[in-house]
């Protein structure tokens, strides 16, 4: 590569990582998953770009898995996805990862007034999405990222990532819950 076309890849990417409040965690342990790109096709297919944390969570399934504290082995969540064919049911397979995800995507909304999915994955079209979360959604979100960052070795996620990044992704969930008032 040449170093102009380096120089021009360098930029875009500042670019992009400074359209976000989120991007310092935003992108590998955070936002880097099949999982990741599953939520962002959930937002993606919503049929309002004003919704509230409330409805997402009844959507995806994770209000039933937090009310009854069963994020460590993982649940079953997922959403119905439309497409050409039809609709399908998208399953996403870590459900402490992905409240994690959209715990990064709720604090880029209520920092920045808006989630933008193109700063979330550049391969998706420009879209400002809007998230109402109320204080008692918020506060649920903080209370479960607090028990994740205490022990993440207990989440069935452990079983698939290594120890070092569980803890570096155990400080970075700390850190989002920190700044999720």
């Amino acid at each position: 590569m040449d170093t102009y076309a380096s120089w021009i890849i360098t930029m875009h990417k500042r670019k992009w990582e400074k359209n976000m409040y989120i991007s310092k965690w935003w992108g590998d342990l955070i936002g880097g998953s099949d999982d990741s790109l599953a939520l962002i096709d959930y937002l993606e297919q919503l049929d309002s770009t004003d919704v509230t944390l409330n409805q997402i969570l009844k959507d995806l399934g994770l209000d039933v898995l937090l009310s009854e504290g069963d994020l460590k082995s993982g649940g079953s969540i997922g959403f119905d996805i439309k497409n050409a064919n039809g609709m399908f049911r998208a399953e996403l397979d870590i459900a402490c990862s992905a409240l994690i995800d959209l715990s990064a995507i709720v604090l880029e909304s209520q920092k920045s007034g808006y989630v933008d999915l193109h700063d979330l994955d550049e391969n998706r079209q420009p879209c400002k999405l809007y998230i109402d979360a109320s204080e008692e959604k918020r506060n649920l979100l903080r209370d479960e990222l607090y028990k994740f960052s205490r022990n993440p070795l207990a989440y069935e996620l452990a079983e698939l990532v290594p120890a070092d990044d569980m803890i570096e992704l155990a400080e970075k969930a700390k850190m989002i819950a920190d700044e999720l008032v």
